[in-house]
């Protein structure tokens, strides 16, 4: 399994997703094998360490090894990282990344900067990540011929290079997990190359996951991927956090209304800002929170004070999950105001806290989620209606939360992975773990 980002080191869903899936394939009695881009990591990043890598040309010696974990957390039997040197950070860098002096100098003097990814990219994307991602490639291919697998299993399209790479030897099948798309991320101004190398990835593939029937419908239309090619494998609730009784009732909360991920383009926090601006005319007592960062965060800051918003909107940055935890269970209403959600695991973690959720229209998680409020992203009015309703009337909240926490109920990541591995056995008749069947 190919990934570019695992907690404590992460951007956003995806790292959380990567770990739920991995665990929950070991799990089921699969061997996992996690090949993740080796970062410098930070003194506090101590959930993964990533050990006995050495020199990655040492083929044959012992690669990885289970995680080093704290805080009450065991190792998984049947998962174990490997990691091979590379820097693949989008959206800036993840939290727990330094770069050294001589590597900041080697990026100064990178010919393969933004200019080759398209113009969006120098918001949006890391200025080598073209370099970065095919280097990644080659050193996994040459990991890969020290490792016996069945499969290669990739998540997102910055390690679908190096899965075919390292299946091409052994015509191993490649099954390709789909987190996001190019048009979610950037719209209609896609970065032609990230979208050429999604679209071909696809159609090559042996088969391909998608986290919601939303993400296969634009992998259908926009890349022309056959519908029979795509199984959609919903995400999954993490377990769930023991947090004090009265955090989960109203006597807990405050009139915080929180919006909480990237800050960008596609989550959509500016149309949460102009419909919390409706609702600031009509209720003195909400205060409303911003928790993410990423490339619109100046402009973000300039939109509260033009729409006379500053003093009650609170920008709190990057949240490690414990502080997410702690934070969503002390609020009154989470809006996901997305352009274009794939999923949308931050409501999960939302009702897994007892907090209500509105949800845009246009996301993979309302699939899963019939019974919530949801608005288009666009609907400003709308959507300061909902959170105006949810702010006066309490018990509305209430049942919300217990409607979503019954289909939450219903998703687990072991589901999930299960149902990974029958497609692996039903597109190329692999044998089904006992676990699993």
């Amino acid at each position: 399994m190919l990934g570019w980002e695992y907690p404590p080191l992460f951007a956003g869903g995806l790292g959380k997703a990567s770990q739920g899936l991995a665990r929950g394939l070991a799990e089921c009695g699969a061997q996992v094998r996690f090949v993740l881009p080796r970062y410098p990591l930070s003194e506090d990043a101590s959930f993964l360490t990533v050990g006995g890598v050495g020199a990655w040309l040492a083929l044959g010696r012992q690669w990885g090894g289970s995680p080093r974990t704290t805080q009450g957390k065991k190792a998984m039997p049947g998962l174990k990282f490997l990691a091979v040197p590379a820097r693949l950070y989008p959206y800036q860098r993840p939290i727990g990344i330094r770069v050294p002096a001589n590597q900041a100098a080697d990026d100064a003097r990178d010919p393969g900067d933004a200019r080759d990814l398209g113009d969006p990219a120098a918001q949006l994307y890391s200025h080598d990540l073209g370099r970065q991602v095919a280097r990644f490639a080659i050193r996994v291919a040459r990991l890969a011929q020290g490792i016996d697998a069945d499969v290669v299993h990739a998540n997102d399209w910055m390690s679908f290079p190096a899965a075919f790479a390292a299946a091409a030897p052994r015509h191993l099948p490649v099954f390709l997990h789909v987190h996001s798309t190019e048009y979610d991320r950037s719209g209609e101004a896609v970065n032609p190359y990230i979208a050429r190398i999604e679209q071909q990835a696809c159609l090559r593939a042996t088969h391909v996951f998608a986290v919601s029937r939303y993400t296969a419908n634009i992998l259908i239309t926009r890349y022309g991927v056959p519908r029979a090619k795509i199984t959609v494998v919903y995400n999954a609730p993490e377990t769930a956090v023991d947090l004090p009784d009265d955090f989960h009732g109203e006597a807990g909360r405050a009139p915080w209304v929180v919006f909480l991920g990237r800050l960008t383009f596609q989550k959509g926090p500016d149309h949460f800002l102009r419909a919390v601006a409706r609702v600031a005319q009509f209720n003195r007592d909400a205060r409303f929170l911003v928790c993410g960062s990423g490339d619109m965060s100046d402009g973000l800051h300039a939109l509260a004070r033009s729409l006379g918003i500053a003093r009650r909107v609170e920008f709190r940055g990057f949240l490690q999950p414990a502080a997410v935890d702690r934070l969503l269970a002390r609020s009154w209403v989470l809006v996901m105001s997305s352009v274009s959600e794939p999923f949308g695991l931050v409501a999960l973690e939302a009702l897994r806290n007892g907090t209500p959720v509105i949800l845009s229209k246009q996301s993979g998680v309302r699939e899963v989620l019939g019974h919530s409020l949801q608005v288009d992203f666009w609907d400003h009015e709308k959507l300061a209606d909902q959170i105006l309703a949810l702010l006066r009337l309490p018990v509305l909240g209430v049942q919300l939360v217990e409607s979503g926490r019954e289909q939450l109920a219903q998703l687990s990541w072991q589901a999930s992975a299960r149902k990974v591995l029958q497609t692996y056995t039903r597109v190329c008749g692999l044998p089904l773990p006992a676990a699993a069947a």
